[in-house]
């Protein structure tokens, strides 16, 4: 008898437990949108500072490469974050400020034939004096420059740099400590590109008096590098002797062959880099480096180049109060900052209150290009209201999710200062006719990112990872990059 009613009390049991399973169940998964894009975040490295992106060699070793803010480039081998850096430049930074900084460690570039040369290429800041007429002259964090510069592999261990092989190929003082941009990358067609902002400071300074950027402000000039995104070629330079041109090359590939011989002019000081000769200012007004400009604060940028890629270069540029925009990027293009704050006319003396006409030409009359997508910052009443920075990525061309591909997955900063709020968000389809911006669903649960969204990352098989941390400042180690996958 007792055992009979053992049997049955366990059959009562197992059917109220399968309910509540079933229930519990039911409202987990009834919590999702019925049209959302549904991603969980699989962890690649915790314990970081403040990372900033993920990258790889190219050379086939299935190692991943963090950027670290405070100086480092960390390495994921077979899934293990390696105790030492790839590369430590946190003695050439400035110190960074432990409430809020843009300055440090900020880009990061192997070369295509890495593998063959070890040749890799990255962006940072270094302190500076000033001087007492420039804007960061006596300010907490000081006046800085923005440097690119070329390292090399070390000879005897993979995993490490050679810090004594560096080669500064590119410097140029910024005005205020903010605005850096920072990110570089190879395009498809060999070349170098890499991202400058407008200089800092808010309205491109023509709200100062007297102007800080210059009467029309450093993104509508050409004869400045600053407010641009900069392509060169790193596998040529130029050496004078006798005040003749000599090029010299460094490990020429077929896209140079196919794009022309580079340009070099014997100015007693050639930079040992080329600039290629499609650049749209060569051998006319405007500085040689310049790809496109009209940018206030374009901090990540990518191509489109995976597997059914077709190059397409895609930027997220900053905005100043009220639109964040990701633009598609033509050679010469003049992207409106700071005529334009997305697709709105800017006012700098009155920046949140975008006016009703301006021009839609540059000061050389070139057309202003519009971006693909803009929203606004939460509270300023336009739409979408979605967050305040935004953060650009990638288009997926990976494997493991496949109805995400040719999606452009980028996201946003946060939604306040406080508390953390990071947000990520798509494209569908993002160079078509009319592109939206969606949010992604993380989890079952729909919970909150809940971190400062620092950059994205790519690995070779194509697949995205987010990186952020509680941590606004580059300071603590609550810093992770996750894999972004769906969820069926």
């Amino acid at each position: 008898m007792f055992f009979s009613h053992l049997r049955s009390w366990k059959s009562g049991l197992s059917v109220m437990l399968l309910f509540m399973a079933l229930l519990f169940l039911a409202v987990s998964v009834s919590s999702a949108q019925p049209d959302a894009t549904i991603i969980e975040l699989e962890p690649l490295a915790t314990g970081l500072t403040a990372p900033l992106g993920v990258t790889h060699a190219g050379d086939g070793s299935g190692r991943v490469f963090i950027i670290e803010q405070s100086g480092q480039i960390r390495i994921v081998e077979d899934g293990d974050l390696l105790p030492t850096p790839f590369l430590d430049i946190s003695d050439k930074l400035p110190a960074l400020s432990p409430f809020f900084d843009e300055r440090g460690l900020l880009g990061l570039a192997f070369h295509p034939k890495y593998e063959q040369n070890g040749r890799f290429f990255v962006r940072y800041s270094t302190p500076r004096v000033g001087g007492p007429d420039e804007p960061c002259f006596g300010t907490s964090r000081g006046c800085h420059t923005e440097v690119l510069a070329e390292y090399a592999v070390s000879a005897g261990d993979p995993n490490l740099a050679d810090p004594a092989s560096e080669i500064v190929l590119f410097i140029v003082d910024e005005p205020q400590f903010n605005h850096n941009a920072g990110d570089v990358a190879f395009g498809p067609d060999g070349f170098l590109y890499f991202t400058l902002g407008d200089g800092g400071g808010a309205h491109d300074g023509l709200a100062d008096d007297p102007p800080s950027h210059g009467p029309i402000g450093n993104g509508q000039n050409i004869e400045t590098t600053l407010g641009s995104i900069l392509r060169i070629d790193v596998d040529r330079f130029t050496i004078c002797h006798n005040d003749n041109t000599i090029q010299v090359s460094v490990s020429a590939t077929p896209a140079h062959v196919a794009h022309g011989d580079s340009l070099g002019a014997c100015t007693g000081e050639s930079p040992i880099y080329n600039i290629p000769n499609s650049n749209p200012f060569v051998r006319q007004p405007g500085a040689d480096e310049i790809y496109a400009y009209g940018l206030r604060n374009p901090y990540r940028f990518s191509f489109d180049d995976g597997p059914r890629g077709d190059g397409t270069l895609y930027l997220g540029d900053v905005g100043q109060n009220l639109f964040e925009e990701v633009n598609i990027i033509e050679r010469g293009g003049n992207y409106g900052w700071v005529i334009r704050e997305g697709f709105h006319c800017f006012d700098p003396f009155n920046p949140t209150n975008p006016p009703v006409d301006c021009s839609d030409t540059g000061p050389h009359g070139e057309p202003l290009i519009d971006p693909i997508v803009e929203y606004t910052r939460p509270g300023t009443g336009f739409s979408p209201e979605i967050g305040i920075t935004v953060i650009g990525g990638y288009v997926y061309r990976g494997d493991q999710s496949p109805s995400l591909s040719g999606d452009y997955i980028f996201g946003d900063f946060t939604q306040a200062f406080f508390p953390p709020s990071g947000l990520l968000l798509f494209v569908e389809d993002p160079s078509g006719e009319n592109p939206v911006i969606e949010q992604f669903q993380i989890g079952l649960d729909d919970r909150p990112y809940s971190l400062y969204l620092k950059g994205f990352g790519e690995d070779e098989a194509g697949e995205i990872y987010a990186c952020g941390s509680t941590a606004l400042a580059p300071f603590g180690n609550t810093g992770v990059c996750e894999r972004i996958v769906t969820v069926n």
